[in-house]
């Protein structure tokens, strides 16, 4: 009998180690790729920045591509991803200090975006150019739409607990999640859209461009990770 209990604690033992070394391995690499994501926004801002500062900021065209690019690829990727249980530096934060600066980050995110976006519609009213007539501009447009329901959304979920008797508080940051995922995935489409900009082409090599396209769609995908997460919890919550 006491053979078969020692048998039995040491079965629990080893699974419990493996089960130790598993999650150990999953924070881990959860931290890597986490660091990587992070080192990937900052290389495509700083070079799109000197990109921008070789075209001339004098021109209103440089300060659409800079604020959106500041807007989307820094600013809503970094309001996004601070939510991630993996996020390094916003581990030790509380939930409502975490949701107190997502509000922060992306209050500015979406103001730059917005500014980008109607500097580029003055640009082109002044000079007679026709608008929205390319892919990278119906994209953005549509995104600066979901920004707007993004905002509206955003603001119930806020308010969840005290808008909890007309709507239930799941609805109302399920809907949060998901406006702002497309808002940000399609201006992270227009972003890649916009690398066959002139701006790029005269400015830096084609292997530079390649880089930016590559780094922009992996910080989207990686940035989603949390999100998607979330999103599933959500809905399986529902379906019950």
């Amino acid at each position: 009998m006491t053979v078969l209990q020692t048998s039995d604690q040491q079965q629990k033992a080893a699974v419990g180690r493996k089960s130790v070394t598993e999650s150990e391995w999953f924070f881990m690499m959860e931290g890597i790729f986490n660091t990587i994501n992070h080192t990937m926004i900052g290389v495509v801002c700083i070079y799109t920045s000197w990109l921008c500062w070789k075209n001339g900021f004098d021109k209103l065209y440089t300060w659409h591509v800079f604020l959106t690019l500041i807007g989307y690829h820094l600013l809503m990727a970094q309001g996004i991803i601070l939510l991630y249980s993996g996020n390094g530096w916003t581990q030790k934060l509380s939930h409502s200090h975490k949701r107190t600066v997502h509000w922060l980050i992306e209050i500015v995110g979406c103001s730059c975006c917005v500014v980008g976006i109607a500097l580029e519609i003055y640009f082109r009213q002044s000079t007679n150019r026709r608008h929205f007539s390319s892919t990278h501009s119906i994209v953005g447009l549509t995104s600066l739409v979901f920004l707007v329901l993004t905002l509206v959304n955003g603001l119930m979920a806020l308010f969840a607990t005290e808008l909890r008797k007309r709507i239930r508080p799941i609805y109302s940051k399920l809907s949060h999640y998901l406006t702002g995922t497309v808002c940000y995935v399609l201006g992270m489409v227009a972003i890649v859209l916009a690398y066959e900009k002139k701006i790029y082409h005269q400015n830096t090599i084609t292997e530079g461009i390649t880089m930016m396209t590559v780094f922009t769609i992996a910080v989207t995908v990686l940035s989603m990770v949390g999100v998607t997460k979330t999103v599933y919890n959500q809905l399986r919550t529902l379906a019950k």
